[in-house]
């Protein structure tokens, strides 16, 4: 390529890279790019609305994440975490209180600090949630559902999520996920839905093997869907007592605690609350969201 094809060359990236990171990506249709805003999902002019904070790209949209960035001294009413906290978004569709939820992020992921950040956890438990109709507490919560006798303040790592979900939901008790809690949904229906995987899955058959277990009896177990308890009646004279016993200890929400709470990752970084009002908190089609702390300071807030 002669010189002056080069120099055109690099004059068009240059332009092109002006371009990119000084455009609103948004602005093109419908397109969520890398680092959108919290949203408000449900009727509307449209199905989700932008919330209008601004949001750093840098180049091609991998900018530094917002809570990377020096932190502005928290003017009067602001909380000392207002911009670390957001508002991720509001799902204000359907018509029963159950269905209606908002998810609030401390940081996380590519545009905010991960638990490795060294930031402390957050203790949201008093923390308010607001529309311009009411005003709901986020309460306690268990930190292990159906094992725990005692809630506990929740307590937001860097990087994870609460949903706090508007009125009485099918399972009532407020918790934090594990990696077992997809046994709950035999019984019960989440919204947003809940992980139907379990560390349960696909047990090591070497194990079962070693255990004396039979064919028969091995091939009962990895019949068995995943997080959902085994379905009987079993002949004992054809899979062995043992196995049954194995059957009956193990695979179930209890069993899959007991065997794998002390684990590292078995806590999740996720907390779901109910504040069990008996009517929807916001607007189906506009209306403000409004997050503050246990003093009643600003953490985050927008209108759709």
């Amino acid at each position: 390529m002669n010189p002056l094809g080069i120099f055109s060359l690099v004059v068009g990236l240059v332009m092109g890279y002006y371009v990119f990171t000084t455009t609103d990506l948004l602005s093109f249709g419908s397109f969520r790019g890398f680092g959108s805003g919290p949203l408000a999902t449900g009727p509307g002019r449209g199905a989700e609305v932008e919330n209008p904070q601004p949001v750093s790209r840098g180049f091609f949209g991998f900018g530094a994440a917002p809570s990377a960035e020096p932190q502005a001294a928290p003017r009067p009413g602001e909380s000392p975490l207002k911009g670390k906290v957001r508002i991720a978004d509001v799902h204000r569709s359907g018509i029963s209180p159950h269905e209606e939820y908002v998810t609030i992020r401390y940081g996380g992921g590519l545009f905010g600090f991960s638990q490795s950040s060294g930031e402390p956890p957050v203790d949201v438990t008093g923390w308010r949630v607001a529309s311009r109709r009411t005003i709901g507490t986020i309460p306690r919560a268990y930190n292990i559902p159906e094992i725990d006798s005692v809630e506990q303040d929740v307590m937001l790592p860097p990087g994870g999520e609460l949903i706090v979900v508007t009125g009485t939901p099918s399972y009532q008790s407020n918790f934090r996920e594990n990696n077992c809690v997809g046994y709950l949904n035999e019984f019960h229906s989440f919204t947003p839905s809940l992980s139907n995987s379990c560390a349960d899955a696909n047990p090591d058959r070497g194990r079962l093997l070693n255990r004396g277990f039979n064919g028969a009896c091995i091939e009962t177990i990895e019949d068995v869907a995943t997080c959902r308890m085994p379905k009987g009646p079993f002949q004992a004279g054809v899979i062995g007592r043992e196995c049954i016993d194995y059957l009956n200890q193990n695979l179930s929400y209890a069993g899959c605690v007991k065997n794998f709470r002390d684990r590292g990752n078995f806590l999740g970084n996720a907390w779901r609350v109910s504040l069990k009002l008996s009517a929807k908190m916001f607007d189906p089609l506009h209306d403000r969201a409004v997050l503050r702390d246990q003093n009643g300071l600003l953490v985050d807030e927008f209108e759709y």
